[in-house]
């Protein structure tokens, strides 16, 4: 394990948590201006899905490229290259259910008490937010270009070149970032620790085609199929039943495989210092927390 030079590695960090961060304020700019374009300029109102898709397509259009233009001479850590089969993404999956559910049920309580504590009504943001949105939007942006986008910023970038330091802070650091990105109490917890499972996936893979499939296939179940079931009480029993099944079977197949995880060391010895203590880094973590004080305002 090689000798860290702190202040180097600090500047490494610091520079993978701006360029986080400039896909993070390019959303922010991209979002207030197409609002400006289609209120004010245009002579008439977009569509509602060309409305959606331009508004997530441009925020990574211009952004991506940029970041990975920076990086292109750094690449990710080489991983193991584990085959993965139908039996590993199907446990993995399962395991990712356990864990959205879990996940969501502490945010959604969470979010409600932060309501409270305000004197008003809860809201639900993710639910307000689709329930905006045409269904061809929510297929296209959150189960197809927002999974692809998000795995190359949270795990292609963070993930792979935080695992330097190991896959273990690798993965903590990216998913805490990842769950922090989202700007909301009800998405951080599932948010974060799907970041933690896709990072894994990641790292025993080596493929980046793992991670993005998974996250397609959660956001499919999370979204998607909820709003096709018909508003039924045996439709959403049935739904109650199978969240309830991929708990029990997910918190068994993970406490069953905890001793079966394999986590790399990387060449450089962690240090949170190095990470976390750096301009970059602290001033995305801080632009998360605004982002999200806002939300709630």
């Amino acid at each position: 394990m090689e000798q860290i030079d702190i202040p180097q590695e600090r500047r490494y960090c610091s520079k993978l948590g701006f360029s986080v961060l400039a896909i993070m304020l390019w959303s922010i700019l991209w979002q207030f201006g197409l609002y400006w374009l289609d209120g004010w300029i245009l002579p008439f109102r977009m569509p509602e899905t060309l409305y959606y898709l331009l508004l997530l397509v441009g925020h990574y259009a211009v952004s991506l490229p940029i970041v990975f233009c920076i990086w292109r001479k750094t690449p990710p850590m080489p991983f193991c290259r584990e085959r993965a089969g139908a039996k590993r993404m199907g446990r993995w999956f399962v395991i990712g259910c356990a864990l959205m559910w879990l996940g969501s049920l502490i945010g959604t309580n969470i979010n409600d008490m932060v309501y409270a504590l305000t004197g008003r009504d809860p809201v639900g943001m993710v639910d307000e937010s689709f329930s905006q949105m045409p269904m061809a939007a929510i297929v296209l942006g959150a189960c197809i270009i927002g999974p692809l986008c998000e795995e190359l910023v949270f795990r292609g970038l963070l993930a792979g070149r935080l695992a330097r330091y190991g896959q273990k802070p690798g993965a903590f650091i990216s998913a805490l970032l990842f769950g922090l990105y989202h700007a909301n109490l009800e998405q951080f917890f599932y948010a974060f620790a799907l970041g933690l499972l896709l990072s894994y996936a990641y790292y025993r893979t080596g493929l980046l085609r793992t991670s993005v499939l998974l996250h397609m296939l959660f956001n499919i179940i999370g979204s998607v199929v909820p709003m096709l079931l018909p508003d039924t009480i045996a439709a959403q029993s049935a739904l109650g039943l199978f969240w309830m099944a991929m708990l029990v079977i997910g918190m068994i197949l993970l406490v069953r495989g905890r001793k079966q995880q394999v986590w790399l060391h990387g060449p450089c010895a962690p240090s949170l210092k190095a990470v976390l203590q750096n301009a970059g880094m602290f001033l995305l973590i801080v632009a998360c927390f605004v982002q999200t004080v806002f939300n709630y305002l």
